[in-house]
C-alpha cells in the first residue's frame, strides 16, 4: 500500500519498490489530464522543478511544472530514493544504507511509472534532467538485473524496453550526459594524464572540456573520501523552507542589508560553480528562495558511479559482477524523443549527447533543440530557460499528447 500526505498543498504519495524502498511524488492534479513524470538530477530533488514564481527587476522565473499543470498536465514529481528529506522523503530499502543510478533504474522509475498507469490509466510523459536524464536513458532500454551461477549482472531486455516504452506516451531528456565524455581530454586512452595538455590549456572553460571535473573524478583521495563518509552533505547549507530567514527578525535597515550581502555571496558561489557547469544565467532570487527546498545529500554510490561513467568515457553500471553499458543500448530508444541541450553545457556536451545518443535512437519522431547560450542546470532552474525553452517544450508536448485533438508528428 502506498501512504498519502500533503506539501505546499499538493499530495505525496509514497510508491513502494519491488526491492522495498518507498519512493516520494508529489502530485499536482489535472483531472483528466495527460501525466507527466519529472525526474530530477544530482544533489537536488523533486523541487528544483516545481520552484516559487520569482519576480526581478528585470526577469521572471516560473516552473516548468506550473506551466504544464497550467496548460492541462497532471504533474507527478519524482524524489528517486534518499532524496527529499524531512517533508517528502524517499526511503531506501530496509538495511541499504547506499545506492546508485542503477537503483533508480532497475527499481524507482519502474514502479512510479506502474503506480501513475493506475491512477490515471493514461501513458505518461516522462521528462528527466542530468541524473533523471540518465535513468530514463537505462528505463527505456529495459535494464533488469538477472542472477547468474557467478552472481549478479544488468542486462538490456530488448522485450522489456518495447513493453516499457508503449506505456509511455513519449519522452523528454534535458541536460543528458549520455558519455559523460568530453571532445578535448586531459587523458588518452589508457587513461594517462597529458602534462603537456594540462600546462597549456589549464584556463579552458568553454564546453568541449571539463578539466576540473575529469581530474576529480580521477582522484584517488576522493574516491577515498567518498568510501570513508558515505556521501556529501548539504544540510549545512540547506535552508528551513517552513520558516524566514535569520536576518528578517533585524531592524529593515540592517535586514535589507543581511539580504543584499546574501544575495551577493549566493551569486559569487554560482559563478565559482560555473567553472564545472558552465552556467552563467542562475539569478540568486531564485535559488536562495529554491535552495531551502531542492539541495539534497550526495551519496557515495551515486558519485562514485558517475566517476567511473567519467573514467570509462561512457555510461556504466556501478552494480553487478560484469559492468553494464547503458551507452551501448541506446539504439532501443523508439518512442517519440525531444532532446534539449545548452551548447555551452560543460558536464553533458552537447556534440557528444547529438551523435551518441540522438543520431542512434531508432525513433522516427525525434527532435533534437539546441540553445548555444544555456549551460548545465539552468533549464531547470534559469530564468532564460523560461522564456525560451519552455514555449518549445510545451508545444512538443502538446502535439504529441493524446488527449488532445490530432496529436501530429515531427520527424
Amino acid at each position: 500500500m502506498s501512504g498519502l500526505a500533503t506539501t505546499r498543498r499538493n499530495p505525496v504519495e509514497w510508491v513502494p519498490t519491488g526491492d522495498g524502498a518507498r519512493i516520494a511524488v508529489k502530485r499536482k492534479p489535472a483531472p483528466g489530464g495527460t501525466p507527466v513524470v519529472f525526474l530530477h538530477g544530482l544533489a537536488v530533488n523533486a523541487d528544483l522543478w516545481d520552484l516559487p514564481t520569482v519576480q526581478g527587476p528585470d526577469f521572471l522565473y516560473r516552473s516548468l511544472a506550473s506551466i504544464l499543470h497550467e496548460a492541462g498536465y497532471d504533474i507527478w514529481l519524482v524524489n528517486l530514493r534518499g532524496h527529499g528529506a524531512p517533508r517528502m522523503h524517499s526511503t531506501p530499502a530496509p538495511g541499504q544504507s547506499d545506492w546508485c543510478v542503477d537503483h533508480f533504474i532497475l527499481y524507482d522509475l519502474p514502479a512510479v511509472v506502474a503506480r501513475v498507469h493506475a491512477a490515471t490509466h493514461h501513458r505518461p510523459f516522462v521528462i528527466g534532467a542530468s541524473m533523471g536524464a540518465m535513468t530514463l536513458a537505462g528505463y527505456l532500454q529495459g535494464a533488469r538485473l538477472i542472477r547468474e551461477d557467478h552472481g549478479e549482472r544488468i542486462v538490456a531486455d530488448e522485450a522489456l524496453a518495447r513493453e516499457r516504452q508503449a506505456q509511455l506516451a513519449a519522452c523528454v531528456f534535458a541536460e543528458f550526459p549520455a558519455l559523460l565524455r568530453w571532445p578535448a581530454s586531459l587523458y588518452d586512452e589508457r587513461g594517462r594524464l597529458s602534462w603537456r595538455v594540462l600546462l597549456r590549456d589549464w584556463w579552458r572553460n568553454d564546453d568541449n572540456a571539463n578539466f576540473p571535473f575529469e581530474m576529480l573524478s580521477r582522484s584517488g583521495l576522493l574516491l577515498a573520501l567518498l568510501a570513508a563518509w558515505g556521501e556529501v552533505p548539504v544540510q549545512w547549507v540547506k535552508g528551513n523552507p517552513q520558516a524566514d530567514p535569520w536576518y528578517r527578525r533585524l531592524p529593515a535597515p540592517l535586514a535589507d542589508g543581511a539580504a543584499k550581502l546574501e544575495r551577493a555571496a549566493v551569486q559569487a558561489m554560482l559563478r565559482i560553480s560555473g567553472t564545472f557547469t558552465g552556467a552563467t544565467h542562475h539569478r540568486a532570487e531564485v535559488l536562495l528562495h529554491g535552495r531551502r527546498y531542492v539541495l539534497d545529500h550526495m551519496k557515495a554510490g551515486v558519485l562514485q558511479q558517475l566517476t567511473k561513467c567519467v573514467r570509462r568515457g561512457a555510461f556504466v553500471s556501478a552494480l553487478g559482477s560484469a559492468d553494464h553499458v547503458y551507452s551501448d543500448y541506446y539504439h532501443l530508444v523508439e518512442l517519440p524523443t525531444l532532446v534539449v541541450q545548452g551548447a555551452r553545457d560543460r558536464i553533458a556536451n552537447a556534440a557528444m549527447t547529438r551523435t551518441a545518443f540522438f543520431d542512434r535512437i531508432r525513433a522516427r519522431d525525434k527532435q533534437f533543440v539546441l540553445d548555444k547560450d544555456i549551460a548545465h542546470g539552468e533549464i531547470e532552474a534559469a530564468p532564460v530557460a523560461c522564456e525560451r525553452l519552455y514555449p518549445r517544450i510545451l508545444a512538443w508536448l502538446n502535439e504529441r499528447d493524446p488527449q488532445r485533438p490530432g496529436p501530429g508528428t515531427t520527424a
